[in-house]
């Protein structure tokens, strides 16, 4: 085991803010990405000897959709059927079929089933579109929804799918529900997963993103003062809508801390009060939990030894974490050098130590004791190890995305986005700065990344290992 950190080995320094990089003109995905994702898709359909890929979306499950098409369903449901050759179909409802322009290599066509209650139904049924699409009987059929399962409550049931019945029954009468088989794992494995490694393209456009996000939390966590209301500190985050939420927007002072998903409300903060800010978009989300005051003088009698117990501990933490992390590495030994706090009964974590994140705010948690999975190269991880409120301890967590990258596509991301690689070496030599041994592999992708700031008050001072 590791020795922890003591108090006597961390100062606290000044870290002034980055001066936000304000762009919206993100990258776009090339449409011969998706051309490229539709072909490793029906690759893997030949391996496993499957002629059809049936892939259900809906405004909350549509990062697969998503992926493979450039369309995510807004108000409606959504499926994307593809074989072996041919355009993948794309069903859509009445409202979808407007934005259904958006999607890549696809034909889209009306499903009305999909439409909201009340539209007029105008297109064919499931089962003519099905056999439109080559599906038979003795057809073999991947099924993705959302999350595979994990564990072995469902192990004797023929299939084990989220996908509504309803869709399922339909296609059981087509091919025959012993010709079914959930392919979710496809996509959203650690290992393996198809959408899980990040083009170059992605990750420049995530970094910037992370900008955005970025100038949004700054702009919040500047104005936290005591008086002022969580809707108040909302606004200042300053989402414009232009990128998709990922999740609910959290500002929440004092007892509305341990709510975790509440919604801002008209609270005030109030000094020594505990507080969570957070803003989560495709792409990026940021989280900041610690306690309303200015400096450790403030902190009450009855947590006067908070940055001994707390804050020291959780940046041990972050070091252990993020020095860990390259391509290849197993996940269950990223956990390992966490394990002792993990478990540490004080410290109450409940949640993971990191998760994925790519168009969903969480894609999968592998840091798991034991976990055989390896992070792929292009993999985009969330710092987000939280360490809830031990009474009368405040809680405190620190998230921030970053993408783990082999030589190669570190050198395609330099030559083909230089700004966002000189962005992100700064970061690196930030982060090295304050004692972390980062990898050549890891690439932080926000302005605050690894800053532990226990003093929630005065935001620019931050943690570092005494040199």
């Amino acid at each position: 085991m590791t020795e922890r950190l003591k108090l006597s080995d961390v100062e606290v320094v000044e870290i002034p803010w980055v001066e936000p990089v304000h762009t919206r003109d993100f990258p776009e995905i090339p449409e011969e990405t998706y051309a490229q994702r539709v072909a490793s898709l029906r690759a893997r359909m030949e391996e496993q000897g499957l002629s059809h890929v049936v892939v259900y979306g809906d405004r909350e499950h549509f990062a697969n959709t998503r992926w493979l098409t450039g369309y995510d369903p807004r108000f409606e449901e959504s499926l994307v059927i593809v074989g072996l050759s041919g355009k993948p179909r794309l069903l859509v409802g009445l409202e979808g079929l407007y934005y259904a322009a958006i999607a890549k290599g696809v034909d889209a066509e009306l499903y009305d089933e999909f439409s909201l209650q009340g539209q007029p139904g105008k297109g064919r049924s499931l089962a003519e579109i099905f056999a439109d699409c080559g599906l038979a009987a003795g057809s073999k059929v991947g099924l993705v929804g959302t999350k595979y399962r994990q564990t072995t409550e469902y192990a004797q049931s023929k299939l084990a799918s989220d996908v509504p019945y309803y869709l399922v029954d339909v296609l059981a009468k087509t091919v025959g529900f012993e010709n079914i088989s959930d392919v979710t794992r496809w996509f959203t494995d650690t290992t393996d997963g198809l959408r899980i490694p990040l083009t170059v393209d992605e990750i420049a456009r995530n970094e910037m993103i992370n900008l955005m996000v970025y100038a949004g939390m700054r702009n919040a966590m500047d104005a936290l003062k005591p008086g002022v209301t969580e809707a108040e500190i909302s606004g200042k985050l300053n989402y414009d809508g232009s990128v998709p939420l990922s999740c609910h927007i959290v500002v929440s002072f004092g007892e509305n801390v341990n709510l975790a998903l509440n919604s801002p409300t008209n609270r005030e903060l109030r000094l020594c009060d505990p507080l969570s800010v957070a803003l989560g978009v495709w792409g990026a989300n940021m989280a900041r939990t610690g306690i309303a005051v200015h400096s450790e003088d403030e902190f009450g009698p009855e947590i006067a030894d908070a940055m001994e117990k707390v804050f020291v501990p959780y940046f041990d933490m972050l070091l252990r974490w993020y020095g860990a992390l390259h391509v290849g590495v197993k996940c269950g030994d990223v956990y390992e050098v966490v394990r002792d706090y993990m478990e540490d009964p004080f410290f109450q974590i409940a949640l993971n130590a990191g998760h994925l994140i790519h168009y969903e705010e969480w894609i999968n948690a592998p840091f798991v004791p034991g976990s055989e999975d390896v992070l792929q190269s292009g993999t985009m991880i969330q710092c987000d190890i939280i360490v809830p409120s031990t009474p009368p301890y405040p809680g405190v967590h620190t998230e921030d995305s970053l993408v783990v990258a082999d030589a190669a596509l570190r050198a395609e991301l330099a030559e083909k986005y230089p700004e966002v690689w000189a962005r992100i070496q700064k970061r690196r030599a930030m982060m090295e700065g304050l004692g972390y041994r980062l990898h050549e592999d890891v690439l932080p992708l926000c302005d605050l990344q690894g800053q532990v700031q226990p003093f929630m008050l005065n935001p620019t001072q931050v943690l570092r290992l005494k040199k």
